[in-house]
């Protein structure tokens, strides 16, 4: 998990220090993904949540992002490649390729930077903690999966993932509370969802 150290440098700092290990010639995604390390995840966890902060979204689309988000949690905790399979973490891919990624990436956080510092830093370097704090990331993703044709379903879990991941990348206890806030919230108005559909079914049967 990310150290104070590299908390205080923020996004551009871990983008720029993997940007110049990459070879010239490219490297296989197993690697990529081994030099990305927690703070990658979670910068993908980020990146994939954001266009759905937005209550406009593709129909369909959330469980397939969700699902890779929900992967991509699962492998901070396991320690594993993202849980990619073996023929695809073997395949290699170009310089170009890669510094396109994390150009990409380094545009999008880049302006995040001015809000955020470490805060709060119980809430991200105890190991209890980071237990914690992982285990509501992947239950916010179980719920960003959950296909309900209902307004928000996609919204609210990803504001959660968003604020979760961004607050661990940081070490800033503020957002690691709302992100918090944000995973009762969704859960609460699953709850009352799953409460009125039930209620309708039994009245219809």
């Amino acid at each position: 998990m990310a150290n104070t150290f590299e908390c205080e440098k923020g996004f551009s700092y871990t983008i720029c220090r993997i940007s110049k290990k990459i070879p010239n010639d490219g490297m296989t995604l197993r690697a990529f993904l081994n030099l990305l390390g927690d703070r990658g995840r979670l910068i993908t966890c980020m990146v994939l949540a954001a266009p759905f902060l937005i209550p406009v979204s593709i129909p369909g689309t959330g469980v397939v992002i969700g699902i890779i988000i929900l992967l991509t949690s699962l492998s901070i905790i396991l320690e594993r490649y993202y849980l990619v399979p073996e023929f695809l973490l073997k395949r290699k891919m170009s310089y170009k390729s890669l510094i396109k990624i994390l150009d990409a990436c380094f545009r999008m956080l880049n302006f995040l930077e001015k809000y955020m510092k470490p805060r709060l830093l119980g809430m991200t370097n105890k190991k209890s903690s980071r237990i914690f704090n992982n285990f509501f990331l992947v239950f916010c993703s179980i719920l960003f999966i959950t296909p309900l044709p209902i307004p928000l379903t996609d919204t609210l879990p990803a504001f959660g993932i968003f604020f979760l991941s961004a607050g661990i990348l940081e070490c800033d206890g503020y957002l690691i509370l709302f992100g918090y806030f944000m995973v009762t919230i969704t859960a609460i108005y699953f709850l009352i969802i799953t409460f009125i559909g039930l209620k309708i079914l039994f009245h219809m049967f």
